[in-house]
């Protein structure tokens, strides 16, 4: 069980050690391999989590996109602090991020969203992410009407639709071993240099 995985330097780049393990799982993992955790406290301290999927990654920081109006959106807002976590249940592997979250430029909003598919540019106007839906009817409703609405397909992105980029001051590094004496190393950026330990199980 596991006892062929190489263990984890602490000496190595986590950067580069993300890219090779991405890379892996999204060879090896059977459905979305850039899903993760995103967990989230807001001004009253309760926390919250969901998933969301990762859309680029690079040595400033781990990019997603969402409604700037939902609840993740809103408490970021309150508190960019956040911690992601990636589950690869395939690799048995996990990934586990904290930063803090900073809003995207609207270039590079406006570049993304031009990406997505018709419907789902689409989408994003006809959701109020995260407010009280009456009926499922309302909702194919405004997407219709939407949809007759950007009938030349030339489709804005909404001025509440944007991405976040989390830059990462810590990153974990996961990986199941055999009697659960898993292998766990840390990277913490420390004047802006990343230090490896090992951690105990």
């Amino acid at each position: 069980m596991n006892q062929t995985k190489q263990l984890i330097s602490i000496n190595e780049n986590p950067f580069v050690l993300f890219d090779k393990w991405f890379l892996e799982a999204k060879e090896k993992e059977i459905n979305d391999p850039n899903a993760m955790n995103l967990a989230t406290v807001g001004r009253d301290l309760y926390p919250s989590s969901r998933m969301v999927l990762l859309k680029s990654y690079h040595s400033s920081g781990f990019v997603f996109y969402t409604n700037l109006n939902s609840r993740k959106g809103t408490m970021i807002s309150e508190n960019a602090n956040v911690v992601l976590n990636f589950h690869w249940k395939s690799l048995s592997r996990q990934v586990r991020i904290e930063g803090a979250a900073k809003q995207v430029s609207n270039a590079k909003a406006d570049e993304y969203f031009k990406t997505r598919p018709l419907d789902s540019r689409i989408g994003a106007w006809t959701s109020n992410q995260s407010s009280e839906l009456e009926s499922r009817e309302k909702l194919i409703r405004i997407f219709k009407d939407y949809k007759k609405k950007f009938l030349d397909n030339n489709i804005p992105r909404p001025n509440y639709w944007s991405g976040f980029n989390v830059a990462p001051e810590l990153i974990e590094f996961w990986q199941e071993m055999p009697f659960r004496l898993h292998d766990r190393v840390e990277f913490t950026n420390i004047d802006n240099k990343w230090v490896g330990k090992r951690l105990f199980p």
